[in-house]
């Protein structure tokens, strides 16, 4: 779900319709036919992550943004029935930090230093 609490599958025919345009032409751009994007607009199914980096793109949204919704979205359809949900969520949010913190810390550190050989 996005930041507005809407599906992904509103977000984007949202987009779409709010821009005119067709069905066929977005999916196209997206190299999947008009039926996959009406079933994803109708949320029946979700794009996969090449499918949504493509929408991003086409779109001119961030990648990574649009990534998110999509996870958020899955997560939340594969387990909006288990009462353990809320907690998973939790916890999710606990352990961004920490693993923003791991990832710049693996950004920041120096690759090892490669022996030259003279030739």
């Amino acid at each position: 779900m996005t930041e507005n609490g809407k599906t992904i599958g509103g977000w984007l025919r949202d987009l779409r319709e709010g821009r005119g345009l067709p069905l066929r032409t977005v999916a196209a751009a997206a190299d999947m036919d008009s039926t996959l994007l009406s079933h994803i607009e109708r949320c029946s199914r979700l794009p996969t992550p090449e499918q949504s980096a493509k929408l991003a793109a086409y779109f001119k949204l961030p990648k990574g943004e649009f990534e998110a919704a999509r996870l958020a979205e899955k997560f939340f359809r594969e387990n909006r029935d288990n009462p353990a949900a809320t907690r998973a969520a939790e916890l999710i949010r606990e352990r961004v930090s920490e693993y923003r913190v791991n990832k710049r810390q693996n950004t920041v550190k120096k690759a090892p230093n490669k022996q030259r050989t003279n030739t």
